[in-house]
């Protein structure tokens, strides 16, 4: 093996990387071997790097020789240095920790620091002991009813002190908590009831009728007058339930690729462990402050819960689902130590505010560079990543500054972590593969899915233990040479929206299912406020697709996190030369054609206002009184800031719901100033004569 160091002045290499081969010869004329050569270019290559990759060819090349009836794939091109490396030195995460369940951990807090502050929501706060108190009665109630261990407990509540005792309390009498969001589509809440059967739905009276029936399932309303009278005269102490750590901690639905949500079930085994990962990466101390912002949805909400209860720190609920403005307002007033942000909603923020929290970790969606260079100064940020299929969490970076996109980080504790080809063999650093994750906090699988749970909990070849698991991803990653993951990307179609993540292939089921659409592609673009859903719809003969319309639809079925911003329609989907749609040409398409009528401008004061405002977040030089505020790429998170803008403009209250119901400047014009038609005449004037205050603005 030679390598040959060429001096940048000597001559221009041909390419960045080349190898070259010519035979050995004696002087009598006798074949010796073959001699390699390798050049590459300075700018691009180290010289570690090219004797790596030297050094693995003349390996692959040796053991071809030798077993020359041996498959390609079989051959081997790491070191046995380099294999040491990725299983043993970059997967040291083994610490001991107590095999406690979720509750044992609160109780074991509750014993240390009875008397501080555990959950505070505005003015309203409850102490460890409180708290724990009003889940034992609660708990002692579930149990009285059966609920035991593998037992289901629905919950359907609003943020408030009330849900987290709802959660202890499940984890106290034994059974799993699953959160069902009354706000979810009613067919989708009856998928997860019935293939769920929990055993209970802890819910209010105001919140019930939200639900849809079940027959075999009785629903609880906490806020009624015979329940609450029933809890204050149940045991306070802490129940003696036989729980293990294999047992189910809690059951949450993701977006599922066939059009039908599926139920990820995530015991206690991992949490320990996942404690203690915060304790050590994150700075919690019982003084800390920790936001709870994810929906329970979101198993971000479990993270923070945790993260709280956990080290005897603070939960702070938010009053309500927040972003922008009143949440920077919420984040200074209760004084926010610890805040899990998505990079969508972090970006909603004033990073030159007074206060905030001092520790930010980033979720849930690629973090862009110029996001990272904004709120790291003066700040500890760490970039965080797992799937629902994990407890939460498989790796966390160090703290991370600069301009770059920040990388995923190093495995927490008691995890394991490959990066593979699609034969299951090990790739070096610096080569990309798939993700697959093993360890404590390894799902049990999927509810009711044992077919889709072989398919994706998958025999683990390189773990110590026979019969060891591991997850396959998907997520497509590759080592650093600082020993951190960098993500890469999707190796299907599932994505990340805002925190979320969701398979494009059951919105895309959801649409073919309308009586008006005969095919339909989904795609994720991506803009300087985030990323947004963009659906391409091919109508069926004769038939009308309005955007409007199509969301209302879908929105019988998918949740507003699954709803698509923009709906295109074409003629046809463009296809590759296989025949498959081709998703690039579609993501290059322009996304809206606009009409003479909705870039009709601004005329009113308050119209001239509303769009000011629209403009600026929604990055546009211009914006038409009749456009819809989601075609032109605006989201929730987005219109929060809108909504918090307009209400110091009014300086009146104005609900949210009114911004979804006028998603136009003209119509939420005509709700705020009714007497002004200006808006509604100047468009029936536009149609009649082609008035002159109507722009046509070129693509």
């Amino acid at each position: 093996l030679s390598i040959r160091e060429e001096a940048p002045d000597f001559k221009i290499a041909k390419f960045d990387l080349a190898f070259g081969f010519n035979e050995r010869v004696a002087p009598n004329g006798e074949l010796l071997g073959i001699q390699g050569q390798v050049e590459y270019s300075f700018d691009l290559f180290d010289e570690s790097t090219v004797r790596s990759l030297a050094s693995r060819f003349v390996r692959l090349l040796g053991q071809a020789v030798q077993a020359p009836q041996a498959r390609l794939y079989d051959l081997e091109i790491l070191s046995a240095e380099e294999k040491y490396l990725l299983l043993e030195e970059l997967n040291a995460t083994s610490q001991p920790v107590a095999d406690a369940t979720a509750a044992e951990i609160f109780e074991a807090q509750v014993t240390r620091t009875p008397e501080a502050v555990a959950v505070v929501q505005g003015s309203r706060s409850l102490t460890y002991a409180e708290l724990n108190e009003q889940a034992n009665q609660l708990a002692h109630y579930l149990v009285a009813k059966g609920i035991d261990a593998e037992s289901l407990v629905g919950i359907a509540l609003d943020r408030s002190p009330e849900m987290v005792t709802a959660i202890l309390a499940t984890w106290k009498a034994g059974a799993a908590y699953l959160p069902l969001d009354p706000e979810y589509p009613r067919a989708r809440l009856e998928h997860m009831l019935a293939d769920s059967s929990p055993a209970v739905v802890l819910t209010t009276a105001n919140l019930q009728p939200q639900l849809p029936p079940n027959k075999t399932v009785e629903f609880i309303a906490l806020d009624s007058a015979q329940i609450q009278t029933t809890l204050a005269q149940a045991p306070s102490h802490n129940p003696a339930q036989p729980v293990l750590p294999q047992h189910p901690a809690y059951v949450i639905y993701t977006s599922g690729s066939t059009g039908v949500p599926k139920g990820v079930v995530v015991t206690h085994a991992g949490i320990p462990s996942l404690a203690h990962s915060h304790a050590q990466r994150l700075a919690i101390t019982p003084d800390s402050r920790v936001l709870q912002f994810a929906s329970l949805n979101f198993d971000a909400s479990f993270w923070e819960l945790l993260m709280a209860l956990s080290a005897g720190a603070c939960l702070v609920l938010l009053e309500e689902e927040r972003s922008g403005i009143p949440l920077q307002e919420v984040l200074q007033r209760q004084k926010v130590t610890h805040a899990t942000l998505t990079p969508s909603v972090l970006a909603t923020l004033d990073e030159h505010a007074d206060s905030g929290p001092a520790n930010l970790i980033v979720v849930g969606e690629k973090c862009p560079g110029d996001l990272l260079a904004r709120w790291s100064p003066g700040r500890r940020i760490v970039n965080a990543y797992g799937p629902t299929e994990i407890t939460v969490c498989a790796t966390m970076s160090q703290p991370v500054s600069g301009a770059a996109p920040p990388p995923i980080g190093f495995p927490v504790i008691n995890t394991r972590v490959y990066v593979l080809d699609h034969n299951l063999q090990l790739v070096p650093v610096g080569a990309t593969g798939e993700l697959y994750i093993a360890g404590a906090g390894l799902a049990r699988g999927y509810l009711n899915r044992p077919g889709l749970s072989a398919d994706r909990f998958v025999a683990d070849p390189y773990a110590a233990m026979p019969g060891s698991r591991m997850y396959r991803t998907g997520d497509v990653v590759r080592w650093l040479n600082d020993g951190g993951l960098e993500f890469i990307g999707r190796a299907d179609e599932q994505v990340k929206v805002r925190g979320f993540r969701i398979e494009l292939g059951e919105i895309e089921a959801a649409l073919r299912s309308l009586p008006e659409v005969v095919e339909a592609a989904v795609v994720v673009r991506d803009d300087r406020h985030g990323r947004q859903i963009v659906a391409y719809v091919v109508a069926k003969e004769q038939a009308d697709i309005e955007a409007p319309v199509l969301r209302r639809k879908l929105s019988e079925r998918l949740p507003a996190h699954m709803l698509p911003a923009v709906v295109v329609s074409l003629e046809q989907l463009p296809l590759t030369a296989s025949g498959k749609v081709d998703r690039k040409t579609l993501s290059k398409r322009p996304l809206e054609e606009r009409t003479a009528e909705q870039l009709a401008y601004p005329q009113t004061e308050l119209e001239q206002s509303i769009a000011a405002i629209w403009k600026e977040l929604l990055g546009r030089e211009s914006v038409g009184v009749h456009q819809n505020f989601f075609d032109l790429g605006g989201h929730s998170l987005l219109l929060a800031q809108v909504h918090a803008r307009l209400q110091k403009l009014l300086r009146a209250p104005l609900p949210m719901v009114k911004l979804f119901e006028h998603p136009t400047i003209a119509a939420l014009a005509a709700h705020l100033d009714p007497d002004a038609h200006v808006a509604k005449q100047r468009a029936s004037n536009a149609r009649k004569t082609g008035s002159p205050e109507i722009a046509i603005i070129g693509m």
